[in-house]
């Protein structure tokens, strides 16, 4: 049989990126999360990770094994809470920037809600730096941020490439200088379309500033600037770009969480939730966009989550 408490250091290992913190989550040792993943090859008789350079990765045994021991836990949590009658009914704080809140947010709360209908939820809308900030002290729970970079402590969910957007019937991008529609000077994207337009020696010019998705949509679907959004972001009345028409490759766009000290059994279960949604990586767990178009007008697939190096 498989133990529980094995498969939860097992799928803390993937969620943190490193077996450092992974002993941290489960509140062990690293070298006793060490001896659980030992113990639990040695059952399997097979390898859950292997070495990568100075890291790991997983196996494809260790693949296999992820969405199992997730329904495990999670039906482990479910059978717990419905014979003990503890049902959860505290409060929950979530930030997460604009963009994320309207791409998925609204069916990760109902799937959550739906489980824990007596939990008083408050989500916080604002730029990821801000939201690393309120983390920290204290403001809300968890934070959902999106980086190009890093960002110290973040647990990275999901990763899909930056791609340059205009709308369906524009031809704005070859304007010189390139009218843009981009979020306010700390956004990752921001600094990211800027920085590479620049090493392309490619003038440029701010049309609108605005921290919400919501207002630059329109102004990129009108025709009158371009801007730069995750796959994830991008829906109809939208062209996606690239270096075959004359743009600069983007970084790859990083969505982590960040959860604060303070871990009540309610933001424990809707990390999970969300962890669960981002890291599948499933048109599911979003609203339905629709599909955005290629230059050639073939419907762009939904990204697929990359695997990653594992510290």
């Amino acid at each position: 049989m498989l133990d529980t408490d094995q498969l939860r250091s097992f799928v803390a290992i993937i969620d943190t990126g490193s077996f450092t913190r992974a002993a941290e989550r489960v509140n062990k040792t690293q070298s006793a999360v060490s001896m659980q993943i030992r113990r639990l090859e040695e059952m399997l008789g097979r390898p859950l990770f292997l070495k990568q350079g100075r890291g790991v990765r997983l196996s494809e045994e260790g693949e296999k094994l992820v969405d199992y021991a997730r329904q495990m836990l999670q039906l482990e949590a479910a059978a717990f809470a419905s014979v003990s009658n503890k049902a959860l009914a505290g409060r929950v704080r979530l930030g997460i920037p604009d963009d994320y809140a309207d791409s998925f947010l609204p069916e990760i709360l109902k799937r959550f809600m739906r489980r824990h209908p007596l939990v008083e939820m408050s989500v916080v809308c604002e730029g990821s730096l801000l939201l690393a900030e309120r983390v920290s002290a204290r403001e809300v729970d968890m934070a959902v941020v999106t980086f190009c970079g890093a960002l110290n402590g973040a647990e990275i969910l999901r990763e899909e490439p930056l791609r340059w957007v205009v709308g369906s019937a524009s031809c704005v991008h070859e304007s010189r200088p390139m009218p843009l529609a981009l979020s306010g000077p700390t956004c990752a994207w921001r600094r990211a379309a800027t920085d590479a337009l620049q090493q392309a020696g490619i003038p440029w010019r701010l049309l609108l500033a605005s921290s919400s998705q919501a207002a630059l949509a329109p102004i990129v679907r009108a025709g009158l600037a371009a801007t730069v959004f995750p796959e994830c972001a991008i829906g109809p009345g939208m062209r996606l770009l690239g270096p075959e028409q004359g743009l600069p490759e983007l970084p790859v766009n990083r969505i982590g969480m960040l959860v604060g000290q303070t871990r009540s059994p309610e933001a424990t279960s809707l990390a999970e939730e969300i962890r669960g949604a981002l890291r599948d990586g499933s048109r599911s767990a979003m609203l339905d966009r629709g599909p955005a178009m290629t230059l050639a007008g073939v419907p762009t697939p939904a990204p697929r989550p990359r695997s990653r190096l594992l510290a």
